[in-house]
């Protein structure tokens, strides 16, 4: 399973915490949404317009979303 996907064409980043089926999502802002299953466990965090850095404050588990994208290898900056 790859945790980290980035659309360069789109500028979206998407990272996985979980496998399963998106029932819902809740948008932090216009360029943060949060994936969640049926039973709103969350599955995973959608960054829009990602280039220009990906903001963290008020993302669920920051620390864990933060250290996949730096394994990830893109380069991409993180502000938390």
């Amino acid at each position: 399973m790859d945790h980290v996907t980035y659309d360069q064409e789109t500028d979206i980043l998407y990272v996985r915490l979980q496998v399963g089926e998106s029932a819902k999502q809740t948008f932090l802002d216009d360029a943060r949404i949060i994936d969640r299953s049926a039973d709103g466990a969350i599955l995973g965090v959608e960054f829009l317009g990602a280039s220009d850095g990906v903001d963290l404050v008020d993302v669920p588990f920051a620390q864990t979303v933060q250290r996949l994208i730096d394994e990830s290898g893109l380069g991409l900056k993180v502000f938390a």
